[in-house]
């Protein structure tokens, strides 16, 4: 699930910051947008969890009961063979509360990271300053970045010929951020030469995937922007 395709803000209790130890978060309930559900112990909801330091994530749980409904409804239905499997959500919860969600989010990150307790694929970034999110960004900049970013390449650079996307930028530098095809997250200084540059430029940066970067990039980007 993409987390940007979650509202976030829609329902006041979605800015209700919540603390557990060091880690404060924000919850977004999809059961709290269209209520009243028809059963909330039988059904599965998306949730949006925002850790407030620039990682975000969408899960999607199920409730215990909802389990057996999905293997009677595949039974009737011929999927998944018969309902002789089921491919699991992210999180098994008794009940679709508030109260019960929060809970469970807060006693997980006791534990630890969410996509070590969970699983990775539910991982996202939020871009606090010094980012800006490309999807605030105006389509004209958007072109300018990649035009330059194009015009500076030289051929044996790691990025040349690549499938690139541009997902944020750097206010307080020259620095983008991009996105490759197989996950990896690139970060380019531009040079703004609009022109080749040699052997080593742009200086770029290369991350396994989005919590490598936060990891060893971003995180520490944030922290000390804030001091």
């Amino acid at each position: 699930m993409n987390i940007k395709s979650l509202n976030m803000e829609s329902n006041p209790l979605s800015d209700k910051i919540i603390k557990i130890g060091n880690t404060s978060f924000k919850l977004w309930l999809e059961f709290e947008e269209s209520s009243p559900w028809d059963d909330l112990e039988d059904d599965f909801a998306n949730i949006g969890v925002d850790t407030l330091d620039g990682r975000s994530y969408g899960i999607n749980a199920w409730t215990y009961k909802y389990l057996e409904s999905a293997n009677k409804q595949d039974e009737e239905n011929g999927e998944n063979l018969n309902g002789l499997y089921q491919t699991p959500p992210d999180l098994f919860v008794k009940e679709l509360t508030r109260d019960c969600i929060e809970k469970t989010i807060a006693d997980l990150l006791e534990k630890g990271n969410l996509e070590g307790q969970l699983n990775t694929s539910i991982f996202g970034l939020k871009f606090l300053d010094p980012y800006w999110d490309v999807m605030e960004m105006e389509e004209k900049s958007i072109q300018a970045f990649m035009n330059e970013l194009k015009l500076e390449l030289p051929d044996n650079h790691l990025l040349r010929n690549k499938n690139v996307e541009l997902i944020a930028r750097k206010t307080n530098n020259d620095e983008i951020i991009l996105e490759l095809e197989n996950g990896n997250i690139a970060v380019v200084h531009l040079t703004w030469k609009s022109k080749m540059e040699i052997d080593g430029y742009p200086v770029t940066r290369i991350y396994k995937d989005k919590i490598d970067f936060w990891n060893q990039e971003m995180k520490s980007d944030i922290i000390e922007f804030k001091e």
